[in-house]
C-alpha cells in the first residue's frame, strides 16, 4: 500500500521473529482504513506471537491513525498478542506519550538501531 505521501510495509513473521508493520510518512484520515486493514491482516496469529509497528519514519499522525492503532492493539490483546510501537521520534513520540500510550512504546535499541526486534 503506497501513496505520494505514505507507505505501509507488512514483514509477517517468520520462525520466533515478530511480525513488523513499517510506517513511513503522514498518516491522518486518509491513511485510516490502509492502516486498520494491514494491522488486521497480521493478528489472528498464535497467541503469544509480537506485531511490531515501527513509526521510525512517520513525520505526522492525527487522532484517526492513532485510533486505528488502538483498534490494533485492543485486538491483538484480544487474541493474546503482544503489541508494541518502535521507533517513534519527536511529535509523534510526544503525542503518544500524551495519550497514555507511552506503555507500548519499545525502549530505543542499543546503539540507536531501530530495525532489529
Amino acid at each position: 500500500m503506497a501513496d505520494d505521501y505514505y507507505t505501509i510495509a507488512l514483514e509477517p513473521a517468520g520462525g520466533s521473529a515478530a511480525s513488523r508493520v513499517r510506517l513511513a510518512g503522514a498518516f491522518d484520515i486518509g491513511t485510516r482504513e490502509d492502516l486498520r486493514k494491514a494491522l488486521h491482516d497480521l493478528i489472528g496469529g498464535d497467541p503469544g506471537s509480537r506485531i511490531v509497528v515501527d513509526l521510525g519514519r512517520v513525520t505526522f499522525i492525527d487522532s484517526e491513525a492513532i485510533n486505528a492503532l488502538i483498534e490494533g492493539y485492543l485486538a491483538a490483546e484480544r487474541d493474546g498478542i503482544e503489541f508494541r510501537l518502535a521507533g517513534a521520534r519527536g511529535i509523534v513520540e510526544r503525542v503518544l506519550r500524551v495519550i497514555g500510550l507511552d506503555h507500548l512504546l519499545d525502549p530505543p535499541e542499543a546503539g540507536g538501531d531501530q530495525d532489529q526486534v
